[in-house]
């Protein structure tokens, strides 16, 4: 009997975990945007590479994910820039990361996400409205918050004295994606 309670309690754990399964993201129909204001205009950054982890339950309702990227992959469209962020960040490859600690979701797929974004060797938390909804094997993720750059220890930036980037930024992503094997329309 203490041998099957023991296998028991080992395999528990195993068959929980399986239940839930991870999502491919169609990379063709994602996007992760920051979008910064400046003094004398504004300009988006597009994350290119990214790594995504977003998992659904058993029931097929989003559970949970862990989003990876680093800051070389957040491109402006201006090299110059994108060298400055990087010098801003403190030189090197600078990296950040943000997990799902709880996602609450209405039947129709609207809800409020709370976790930790981390970068800048902080972890702050962030909560923000998303809409999830399942259509053809697909699931569609979106949200959007503003973040205060600050928090994590980053100071203002100023140019020449005219130019000062808003240290509020707002963050837009669409995921799109299926369970392995499901073919995406």
């Amino acid at each position: 009997m203490p041998r099957r309670l023991l296998t028991l309690l080992l395999v528990l754990p195993l068959t929980l975990a399986a239940a839930d399964r991870g999502l491919k993201i169609d990379r063709t129909r994602s996007f992760v945007d920051v979008d910064v204001k400046v003094t004398m205009g504004s300009f988006t950054g597009r994350l290119e590479h990214y790594d995504a982890n977003v998992t659904v339950d058993d029931m097929g309702k989003p559970k949970g994910a862990i989003f990876a990227f680093r800051f070389d992959d957040l491109k402006t469209g201006k090299t110059d820039r994108d060298a400055a962020m990087i010098e801003w960040l403190g030189g090197g490859h600078p990296t950040g990361r943000f997990e799902v600690g709880v996602l609450a979701l209405t039947p129709d797929g609207q809800g409020q996400v709370s976790g930790r974004l981390s970068f800048h060797g902080s972890a702050q938390l962030v909560e923000f409205p998303v809409n999830a909804t399942l259509a053809d094997g697909t699931y569609t993720i979106t949200g959007s918050t503003v973040i205060d750059y600050r928090q994590w220890g980053l100071k203002i930036i100023r140019k020449a004295g005219l130019i000062k980037v808003d240290p509020n930024v707002t963050i837009r992503f669409k995921l799109v994606g299926a369970p392995p094997g499901a073919e995406t329309k």
